[in-house]
């Protein structure tokens, strides 16, 4: 595989993309570099089944490794090898359609693994089961090791896994005096492979209500500080938890989407978008063919959502919107991109979210990571663990601890970044919001509350 590191190739599905993706977290324990070089250099250009067998041969190698080691009791090695086979093997079912045996198969190892790392940790990972209903959701507790620590809670994106998100912020938020409280909700892997027929629903103030629930009957939990952290879906779902959830104390929103539905939309052609439902479906699985990367996202949402056809899962999308809820968010928000994500978008979809940030009553922060800053620039930071940490965690010492002290609004670079990539015929009405938030943003003396 050619490992072409690159703005274009920082799209989300790329295979570079899941390249780093799966590499990152190797700082954690997660990955090693010379493994993930060999798999790289064995995986044929744009070819799906190559990298399928490659990852999970791999991940089967390492946790052979794993495996013997615990035997011989050696607990390190053994510790390390689930850690990176766990992750290894989410790279292997990344994109398999869920009618693929291998799927169910990669996606319990990478569990399973990652439960026997969690034993042999100290202090152990917790593992957590969430009632909802009539439903039980898989997650993870990180204690900071003392009462009435702060906590995080992390919600999933519409593609990652409790096991991967452990390792994106759940030992940095130990080392910061934090709890962390990971978990998969409806329609995410764990959970859905766990309670069948449990699909994703746009209601997720539902499950982080059962979440913070749970939470506040914990000795070890300060229930007045409890945070929110949702990337890419995960941005829309813990913003509209934060909405209807009054004992989150702080949101991070991650490449915040505002709609769904209407992100969808943006990247079809018009002729497209009007299409009648048997039309779509014929070019959606034209398009289908030529796209590994669209080929992926469809194959899991399809699941996800519990749907067959390719209008359906579009249309499926149309309740997943938060466009009205911002008067209702009233805990400090912080919102992030990369500039990567406002290069790829268009003008209907960034309106939708700076209307949005602008309609926030709280103290809002958006910060927009630029090329500059290399893979931090890409969907989620991807491939730039620290530098999201450490802007995350910073924000939240001050949000939960002197929220007097952030300001009204603070948008740093971002419409100078957006500015690069918007058409002509939106920046008036970009200029407008812009000075709103501007004026906002001065309307509050520092240090005041609003």
């Amino acid at each position: 595989m050619k490992l072409k590191f690159s703005a274009k190739t920082m799209d989300i599905g790329t295979f570079a993309f899941n390249f780093v993706r799966t590499l990152m977290v190797a700082g954690t324990g997660g990955a090693e570099l010379n493994e993930c070089l060999l798999v790289a250099e064995r995986i044929e250009d744009n070819d799906e089944e190559s990298w399928v067998q490659e990852w999970a041969a791999t991940a089967e190698k390492t946790h052979q490794t794993a495996e013997r080691a615990l035997r011989s009791a050696q607990v390190v090695t053994a510790r390390q090898a689930y850690l990176r086979a766990s992750n290894y093997y989410r790279a292997a079912m990344f994109s398999l359609p869920p009618t693929d045996s291998r799927l169910d198969g990669y996606l319990r190892s990478s569990r399973e693994c990652f439960h026997e790392a969690a034993k042999l940790l100290s202090p152990q990972i917790e593992r957590v089961d969430i009632p909802l209903g009539g439903a039980h959701l898989p997650g993870y507790f990180l204690s900071a090791g003392h009462s009435r620590a702060p906590t995080l809670v992390a919600l999933n994106g519409g593609d990652s896994t409790n096991e991967e998100m452990v390792h994106w912020l759940g030992f940095a938020a130990v080392a910061r005096g934090w709890n962390y409280i990971v978990f998969e909700g409806p329609g995410q892997w764990s959970a859905l492979q766990l309670n069948p027929g449990l699909n994703l629903r746009p209601d997720y103030e539902v499950p982080v209500r059962a979440v913070v629930d749970y939470l506040v009957r914990r000795g070890d939990v300060n229930p007045d500080k409890i945070a929110l952290f949702g990337p890419s879906l995960g941005s829309l779902l813990a913003a509209r938890a934060a909405a209807f959830e009054d004992r989150i104390c702080a949101c991070i929103c991650d490449g915040l989407v505002v709609d769904v539905y209407e992100a969808w939309h943006a990247v079809w052609p018009y002729v497209l978008r009007h299409a009648p439902p048997s039309i779509f479906d014929k070019v959606f699985a034209v398009l289908q063919k030529m796209s590994p990367q669209l080929r992926g996202f469809a194959n899991h949402f399809a699941w996800v959502l519990g749907t067959t056809k390719p209008h359906e899962m579009i249309e499926a999308w149309r309740p997943f919107n938060i466009k009205q809820l911002a008067p209702k968010i009233r805990c400090p928000v912080l919102v992030l991109y990369g500039e990567g994500e406002l290069a790829q978008t268009n003008e209907k979809v960034a309106l939708s979210a700076l209307r949005f940030v602008a309609e926030l009553s709280c103290p809002v922060t958006v910060r927009t990571f630029t090329f500059a800053e290399g893979w931090a620039a890409s969907h989620c930071q991807v491939g730039a663990l620290a530098p999201m940490q450490a802007l995350v965690f910073d924000w939240l010492d001050r949000a939960v601890n002197d929220a007097g002290g952030l300001p009204r609004m603070d948008v740093g670079s971002t419409f100078q970044v957006l500015h690069k990539y918007l058409p002509r015929n939106v920046k008036k009405e970009v200029a407008q919001i812009a000075r709103r938030m501007n004026g906002s943003a001065q309307s509050m003396e520092p240090g005041k509350a609003p």
